[in-house]
């Protein structure tokens, strides 16, 4: 089936999808329960909150509604939190955030029964199931194809530092990774993942994919798992590089700050061509060292910290953040950079200081989610 035509939605406006863990109360192992979550809340008929499953049944998926600002995000996933403790509660789970289980084994996971996740098992074997990971993707809304393809080649050296930012997956499988953000490795064996091909425009962009679903490679734009991709039936750019934060403060704050980098970019575009291709160097250096690993700039090759590229950034986004009423996403982000200490380092600290007791480690992320505090 052929891509859509670009939907056309309202420019700037922003939603976001949190994938979560279900954590068994005692073992703090991913338990599945998205089944019995999904059917009590089918049964509450509660309207205001979207869920759905994920590949596997250790995990549920948020949908936040559309919005035009910062704030009434915010407002939405902190209420969602409470409606989801609440009901999670009842069914005997707990709720975190992080983008890995840090002891989960693959082999322990069961697919969700649903035609399309049964159907990556079969197509990508094993690799279906270590996708149990979790992420955060940002939606953009954006008025046209052109413009969509226009943005994310814009915002693409930016995304590093968004990686470093919201880093919250330093261990898997038992082991400190050495990483942190491991995560986005656990895609890297899939067909059509990192970076989006720089194409020109947007009939560059249907064209290359529509050619590839005549030939059988790939199904529709999901098969696509680029850093940021076009969304032509919402009408947005989705960045997918996101670490699930461990609060969903952090993730409205991550959020907003999505919105003002697309601000930035469409209205004071960097015309000037990059000299130095420094993105996978960037991006490794981001899942490596987090905030205090090094940014090349693609325009002059000079190399500075994250924290430094973000706190250059921050100023830049000011006048933006007061159009867009969202001066307090900024004063957020400044505060979390000044500890220099991202959420990857505090999931270390925590190991750290229980002698490395993983069940510990995870009840705190739970603690965390419910709480709306990383301490």
């Amino acid at each position: 089936m052929a891509l859509p035509s670009f939907h056309s939605s309202g420019v700037l406006t922003m939603g976001v999808e949190l994938e979560l863990m279900l954590l068994d109360p005692q073992s703090h192992l991913l338990t599945p329960a998205a089944l019995n979550l999904l059917d009590a809340m089918r049964v509450r008929q509660d309207q205001r909150y979207v869920f759905c499953p994920e590949i596997t049944q250790g995990m549920i998926e948020f949908n936040s509604a559309v919005h035009p600002r910062w704030h009434s995000l915010y407002d939405e996933v902190t209420a969602m939190r409470t409606y989801l403790c609440n009901l999670a509660d009842e069914c005997g789970v707990r709720i975190a955030g992080g983008g890995t289980h840090a002891f989960q084994r693959w082999q322990d996971q069961d697919f969700f029964p649903k035609d399309r996740y049964l159907a990556l098992g079969e197509k990508y074997g094993y690799l279906s199931k270590k996708f149990t990971i979790f992420g955060m993707h940002v939606h953009i809304g954006i008025g046209d194809g052109d413009t969509a393809i226009q943005l994310i080649r814009a915002v693409s050296p930016w995304v590093p530092l968004l990686i470093a930012l919201a880093a919250a997956s330093p261990y898997q499988d038992g082991e400190d990774t050495g990483f942190a953000c491991s995560r986005l490795h656990v895609l890297t064996p899939f067909p059509y993942a990192g970076r989006m091909p720089a194409f020109g425009d947007w009939a560059e962009a249907e064209g290359y994919i529509n050619r590839l679903i005549d030939a059988g490679v790939v199904g529709s734009i999901k098969d696509f798992y680029w850093d940021v991709r076009p969304k032509p039936e919402f009408g947005t750019i989705e960045f997918r590089i996101f670490d699930t934060p461990l609060t969903v403060e952090i993730a409205a704050d991550l959020g907003g700050l999505v919105q003002l980098l697309c601000a930035r970019m469409l209205y004071r575009r960097n015309e000037q061509p990059q000299v130095y291709d420094a993105y996978a160097y960037n991006r490794f250096q981001a899942c490596r060292y987090g905030l205090v690993g090094e940014m090349v700039d693609p325009w002059t090759g000079s190399r500075r910290t994250f924290i430094e590229a973000a706190g250059s950034l921050l100023d830049e986004l000011e006048p933006f953040a007061k159009e867009l009423d969202a001066r307090e996403v900024v004063d957020r982000c400044r505060q979390k950079l000044a500890p220099g200490m991202s959420q990857s380092e505090a999931m270390r600290q925590r190991v750290g200081a229980s002698a490395g007791d993983w069940g510990g480690l995870l009840a705190w992320q739970a603690d965390c989610f419910s709480s709306g505090k990383v301490e």
